[in-house]
């Protein structure tokens, strides 16, 4: 396997930057599902790599590899979507065999270890960006849009931490009025006259 080398780029991205970054790579929903996933295969996800400027992999790794960038993906919109207040399962074991080094200099920090493909190193820099996430300025502001059939990841930046979807003219509206409608309805079905 190749040792990918991290990109000025993608150096850039804080933790809460990589994750909404990973996250937000599948953007099919239950309306669209013909919208693209990039990281559907190696090279999907290679692509997608060289848009935040990352270098060239020489490989950037087997289905399995994509695999746990996807299962990756899915543990960062689940935290997500918890913040937010929506109670989801989580199984962070499909990331159990990442292997993460513990280093103190210059502060401690959690990084990729050892050999690994590409598609390896993003699903482990996630895991230790997900677990410094509590202890970081970001632990209540890392956001999944809990609209129907939504995939959006957000950083919530109101003052009060208080936005919940990723589009108040998209989701918001739709979610508000479907509140509405069912505020309107009797118990036997029928609508109320206001």
């Amino acid at each position: 396997m190749v040792i990918m080398a991290q990109s000025p780029a993608l150096l850039n991205l804080d933790d809460t930057g990589l994750l909404i970054a990973l996250a937000n790579t599948g953007h099919g929903t239950a309306e669209d599902s013909t919208a693209p996933d990039e990281l559907q295969s190696a090279q999907t996800a290679q692509d997608w790599w060289s848009t935040l400027g990352g270098e060239p992999a020489a490989d950037f790794g087997t289905d399995a590899d994509v695999a746990l960038l996807r299962a990756a993906r899915a543990l960062v919109r689940g935290v997500g979507l918890r913040t937010n207040g929506v109670d989801v399962a989580l199984d962070a074991g499909v990331l159990a065999g990442l292997p993460l080094a513990f280093t103190v200099d210059p502060a401690p920090t959690l990084s990729p270890a050892g050999e690994r493909s590409a598609a390896r190193t993003l699903a482990a820099r996630a895991a230790a960006a997900l677990i410094r996430l509590p202890a970081g300025a970001d632990a209540k502001r890392l956001k999944a849009c809990p609209g129907p059939g939504c995939a959006w990841v957000f950083r919530d930046a109101t003052r009060n931490g208080a936005r919940r979807w990723c589009d108040m003219a998209a989701c918001g509206n739709r979610a508000k009025a479907a509140a509405f409608r069912a505020r309107g309805r009797q118990p036997d079905g029928q609508t109320v006259a206001r």
